[in-house]
């Protein structure tokens, strides 16, 4: 092989690796388990850093089961993206995690969630999630996700990142 391809394939599998790897090469399973709801917007930002997306509803409507039509309402809800989906995530064999944090009206961590998709990106599992009732703005007990066992998600959790 001449040095100039050679150069090509090391420069391609770079790229395709920063690709893959490169927006959760800053994020740490041990500060993403750290989240807590109610933490401010300040408290996230220092764990995680900035956010590569933020998406800003307003006049947010949702599933919930506390009430008879089983909707929810809030005047405001701010997503926080730190992972990105690959460009190459169509090859069959590859996983890539997905975390967003979400904050409620008064910017305060509401909930943390964590996906894997899998089967080239068209489908996908959760893997962690830990929140308040959105629907009880009182509350202050985690919940998290329903027939989930805890340590196996922090687990899972770890491996991924």
């Amino acid at each position: 092989m001449t040095r100039g391809r050679l150069t090509v394939v090391v420069v391609l599998a770079v790229v395709l690796a920063w690709d893959w790897f490169g927006s959760r090469l800053r994020l740490d399973a041990d500060d993403l388990l750290t989240l807590k709801p109610g933490m401010t917007k300040d408290e996230v930002r220092g764990l995680l850093g900035e956010p590569l997306q933020e998406e800003v509803r307003r006049d947010y409507k949702f599933f919930c089961r506390s009430n008879l039509e089983q909707i929810c309402w809030q005047p405001e809800r701010t997503t926080w993206t730190y992972t990105r989906k690959p460009l190459i995530r169509f090859v069959p064999f590859l996983t890539f995690p997905m975390v967003w944090v979400h904050f409620n009206a008064r910017g305060h961590l509401a909930s943390v969630y964590i996906k894997e998709y899998f089967d080239a990106g068209m489908d996908a599992r959760g893997v962690y999630m830990v929140r308040l009732d959105p629907c009880d703005p009182n509350d202050r007990t985690p919940y998290e996700m329903p027939g989930c066992d805890t340590e196996a998600a922090a687990e899972k959790v770890k491996e991924m990142f």
